[in-house]
């Protein structure tokens, strides 16, 4: 019983962070709609221009991000080095940015058949 209760719990703190993404992708769609064209969208993606931007990222979805990214690592990753080092949001970043990680995935996508 407490192994169910303990289980929904976390589906509805997974949900949470889900539900603070998309709110946070939905407040900065907003803030974009009100653009006619491209050159006031440019203007209102400037943080100089429109404060409200980097507000919208640094305090909303960047936290969100950090929170949904954060969830699912392990707490320790193997180092050659050390042996092992503590797993943060940011090393995720920095392996998906590396030459040959999400980079690959994105040329075999290309080299396959398109969906329909």
């Amino acid at each position: 019983m407490k192994a169910a209760l303990s289980e929904a719990a976390g589906g509805e703190e997974q949900l949470a962070l889900l539900v603070a993404v998309s709110a946070s992708v939905d407040k900065i769609v907003a803030h974009f709609s009100a653009a006619r064209n491209l050159v006031q969208k440019a203007q209102l993606g400037d943080s100089q221009l429109s404060p409200d931007v980097g507000y919208l990222l640094l305090r909303t979805l960047c936290p969100a991000l950090h929170a949904l990214v954060g969830d699912g690592l392990k707490p320790f990753q193997k180092d050659i080095i050390t042996g092992q080092r503590r797993s943060s949001p940011w090393s995720v970043v920095e392996a998906s940015v590396k030459p040959g990680s999400l980079c690959s995935a994105g040329c075999r996508e290309e080299e396959m058949p398109p969906r329909r």
